[in-house]
């Protein structure tokens, strides 16, 4: 079920990690946005199929991301949403799957792979390869070159956040 996070004060420290389902409630959006996330996130449950939602900088529309046909609780939730656009964005792929293959990832390559996780888009797997790797092998894709994924990987240089 999703959490709604309060504002995060102001520190130098990372932002906090969220988990599944759970989101940050900026200051000055429409709580009607937030709202309207909660009950998705509630009625979307553990569902594999459920991507990682997005809302526009001016807070005015709400992107879902899902793989595959919405179930009717979900196309309930979204039947009913005052005063901002929501778009259902169809992943290519199905983000649960994403997720645990990121987590593979991580798990059997923690000398290569700093980072892994699902992009947002739900079209392939961002991963974080440490500065000194990539520059040992010529680069970010060159240092993940032996790795094999059945799905799209995306190579960046840099360190796992805290």
């Amino acid at each position: 079920m999703a959490a709604r996070k309060g504002a995060a004060k102001p520190q130098g420290g990372p932002a906090p990690r969220l988990g599944r389902g759970e989101f940050v409630a900026y200051p000055g959006g429409p709580a009607a946005i937030y709202d309207l996330l909660e009950r998705l996130s509630a009625a979307a449950g553990d569902s594999p199929d459920y991507g990682t939602p997005g809302i526009s900088l001016d807070r005015t529309r709400l992107v879902v991301r899902w793989f595959g046909e919405l179930p009717d609780p979900v196309q309930s939730v979204l039947a009913d949403h005052p005063g901002f656009e929501v778009t259902v964005q169809q992943t290519e792929f199905r983000p649960g799957d994403l997720a645990a293959e990121a987590a593979r990832l991580a798990r059997e390559h923690p000398g290569v792979v700093a980072a892994a996780t699902p992009r947002p888009e739900g079209d392939g797997i961002e991963v974080l390869v440490p500065a000194v790797v990539a520059d040992a092998a010529g680069g970010a894709e060159q240092a993940l070159a032996g790795i094999v994924s059945a799905f799209p990987v995306f190579a960046e240089v840099g360190e796992a956040p805290l």
